[in-house]
């Protein structure tokens, strides 16, 4: 891939849900999956740069040919590739009336905090993993099957995992997205380390080298949320795996996630999800 820095424009940046579509209050489903040609043919094979508030996409391209800006830089992609792009990172592509490749769109809320852009080309190490999964998600998408949901989800937990094990991709050597990035991948890192020990902004700022409003600041450009929120959601995740997936009873679950009394457990869980802790046990159970 070639990188070519380019000045940031003055101009607002519009905010879609899809490209070309309003920001709504979600996807219509828990993933949207379609073909590169499909929108793009529609903007005469340019979409303007934009950015998702609440949406992750992974694009695959399996044509050469296109080009890529991602907070202003230029990317040409010269081989078969995944791209992953975050929420509030501002895209754009121009594509040939050849472009052979699909764009996933999943709400961020799913996937939780996802770090920095990567573009994965052919031969690294996940490739072919996450290019076959991303092949079953959409027969999963596609087709009306019992435990669709289910499937969904696991794929989705399995492509994401792969994803963060290739580490974000650096735009540019000196570019300050790149410096925010790593500040936002370390932090993630310590996340999924110390998520249910209760150390608070200040320890993770603490630990990554910045001052918390840095961190803050960091957290709200990247990912849209304060650290806190970020720290939360992962525990949100943590016990709804555990709530699905295991048969640990729920006072087991919060002792596990470092809550020593099980109603505050409770009320953060409702606080956050709309249910109960059981009512959400219950409902996945009769999916």
């Amino acid at each position: 891939m070639n990188y070519t820095a380019r000045p940031p424009r003055q101009t607002a940046i519009p905010s879609f849900q899809l490209y070309g579509e309003p920001q709504q209050n979600g996807l219509p489903d828990v993933v949207h999956i379609e073909s590169l040609k499909d929108r793009s043919a529609q903007y005469d094979w340019e979409i303007k740069p934009h950015r998702h508030s609440n949406l992750c996409q992974i694009l695959r391209f399996d044509t050469l040919g296109v080009v890529a800006s991602l907070d202003g830089q230029r990317v040409e992609i010269e081989r078969p590739a995944l791209l992953l792009v975050p929420p509030h990172v501002v895209h754009g592509f121009t594509f040939r009336p050849d472009v052979i490749g699909t764009v996933t769109t999943i709400p961020s809320d799913v996937v939780g905090a996802v770090g920095g852009v990567r573009l994965i080309s052919e031969g690294a190490a996940h490739f072919g993993r996450i290019t076959a999964m991303l092949g079953e998600l959409e027969v999963e998408y596609r087709q009306q099957a019992a435990g669709r949901a289910r499937a969904i989800a696991g794929l989705i937990e399995v492509i994401f995992t792969l994803l963060g094990r290739e580490g974000a991709t650096a735009l540019a050597p000196t570019s300050p997205t790149v410096l925010l990035d790593k500040r936002i991948t370390l932090f993630l890192e310590l996340v999924e380390a110390q998520f249910t020990n209760a150390w608070g902004a200040s320890r993770y700022a603490a630990e990554i080298g910045v001052s918390k409003a840095q961190l803050s600041r960091d957290c709200q450009v990247r990912l849209g949320r304060s650290p806190m929120q970020v720290v939360h959601a992962r525990l949100i995740k943590e016990a709804q795996r555990k709530l699905a997936y295991t048969p640990w009873s729920i006072s087991q679950i919060a002792e596990v996630l470092g809550f020593v009394d099980l109603g505050y457990f409770s009320r953060f869980f409702r606080q956050r999800t709309g249910e109960s802790p059981s009512e959400y046990r219950l409902r996945i159970a009769e999916r």
